[in-house]
């Protein structure tokens, strides 16, 4: 029996897409083989999808009536965020919910500068209070699990004990695999191709320049700064070394501009690299369009600060720098600084080492030869890394394993937190008030 399978997507979807949106439209191609899918979007900014002619069937909802209408029709449902009443209701009805817990979201926002807006410590403990609910909701709701690496296993394995999710008849005899399979981001199956030049012959950049692509947005945990100070002494002697940050403003309108951009920003200034040696590129660059911008650089670089989020990350921008077959340098410390390490992919320096940055850069830069080996090794490993493969976990589950996808449970509490359909749009409302005299009223009520 073919199953369907509706997919829920957690962000803007379209032309431009951030992380999240890419990879809810590759599983959707990636299964549609498979299983019937439904793709449905309702964050605000969201465009028309291109499916590369997959067969599935798109469409859109604006209510809480509307995508109930359309649990009803499916036998399972993915997803990162629901209204815990549609959840409720799919629960009730036997449909199976697989949740998407490809990064440790609790860990990723309780080092964040702003949480749902707000930036006080008061604040923000409650919105993650509430964040921490809304995933003990899903531990108790869900009937399958999926994550990105062993690490985040390990903390979703604990977070779902500790809230009453995984129980001793949960359990059944089940393994980690058969709980939380492993299905991480990926890499597309099509290879890159350059329709045009994203960078060489434009934003002064030539064809005999040395091109590092900073290939994603730049959050709170991520370290520009040590990569724009390298490339900054590094230039010095050789001006043919560039750095570009190709993705400073969310397609989210919501998320914006981090301020990590802005503090990146004034310090190229302040070193005088800024438009010469390090470029930002303002929006997003549309996703069938990055192909052109990896395929213009040298090598790609990643770095972060040593954090709590460093040890459960998982950096999707990395399989980008694998599709475009680049050699990485990045920062140790996060599981694919281990794996780029183990397989040989590229250089791993210390954090916040500014001259162990610029000389893993400097030595990318003047040994073709090393970056030659490096791509050989790239080549050797890509094709695990394709959708087809990262999402074979999935696959299994909703056709060989369906009979092991045990139902989710509703929970005797109030366990659950509702998470609005449209929740982007309140975020972005309760950031305006929150900042005005209305929010602070607000605030001073709520304390007392």
């Amino acid at each position: 029996m073919r199953r369907r399978l509706l997919v829920i997507a957690p962000d803007v979807v379209g032309a431009r897409m951030a992380g999240p949106g890419l990879r809810f439209v590759a599983i959707a191609r990636a299964l549609a083989p498979h299983v019937d899918v439904t793709f449905a979007s309702g964050v605000a900014g969201s465009g028309v999808v291109d499916f590369d002619g997959s067969d599935v069937t798109a469409v859109e909802y604006s209510s809480r009536e509307e995508l109930e209408v359309l649990v009803e029709r499916t036998d399972a449902i993915f997803c990162q965020f629901i209204d815990t009443n549609v959840a409720r209701h799919a629960v009730e009805s036997g449909t199976r919910i697989i949740y998407d817990f490809y990064n440790a979201l609790p860990i990723e926002t309780i080092g964040a500068e702003r949480i749902s807006g707000f930036d006080t410590a008061p604040d923000k403990d409650r919105e993650f209070a509430e964040l921490l609910r809304y995933f003990r909701f899903c531990c108790i709701t869900g009937s399958l699990f999926v994550t990105s690496n062993e690490r985040q296993r390990d903390f979703w394995l604990g977070f779902m004990m500790a809230s009453g999710g995984l129980i001793p008849s949960t359990l059944d005899a089940r393994d980690e695999k058969d709980i939380l399979p492993l299905l991480p981001f990926g890499m597309e199956n099509h290879e890159p191709v350059r329709s045009r030049a994203g960078l060489r012959g434009s934003h002064g950049i030539s064809e005999d320049d040395f091109v590092l692509i900073w290939a994603g947005g730049i959050w709170d945990w991520f370290d520009a700064e040590t990569p724009i100070r390298a490339v900054a002494a590094l230039s010095q002697d050789d001006p043919r070394i560039k750095l570009v940050f190709y993705g400073t403003e969310h397609p989210n309108a919501v998320i914006g501009r981090p301020k990590a951009v802005d503090r990146a920003r004034s310090l190229a200034q302040e070193l005088g690299v800024l438009g010469t040696q390090v470029i930002f590129l303002d929006a997003w660059v549309p996703a069938a369009e990055r192909a052109d911008y990896l395929l213009d650089a040298d090598v790609a670089v990643s770095a972060h600060h040593p954090s709590l989020e460093t040890r459960f990350a998982f950096r999707t921008r990395i399989l980008d720098h694998f599709w475009a077959r680049l050699p990485s340098v990045v920062s140790e410390g996060d599981w694919f600084a281990e794996y780029i390490r183990d397989e040989g992919l590229g250089l791993v320096v210390p954090c916040s080492d500014v001259d162990a940055m610029a000389d893993a850069i400097g030595r990318m830069a003047s040994d073709a030869a090393l970056r030659s080996a490096t791509v050989e090794r790239i080549d050797a490993v890509r094709d695990g890394w394709r959708w087809d493969a990262t999402t074979a976990s999935l696959v299994h589950a909703l056709t060989d394993g369906w009979g092991a996808l045990q139902p989710g449970r509703v929970p005797a509490d109030d366990a659950g937190v509702e998470m609005p359909l449209v929740s982007q749009r309140r975020s972005a409302f309760r950031e305006r008030v929150s900042g005005s005299r209305l929010g602070g009223a607000y605030r001073s009520i709520r304390r007392r």
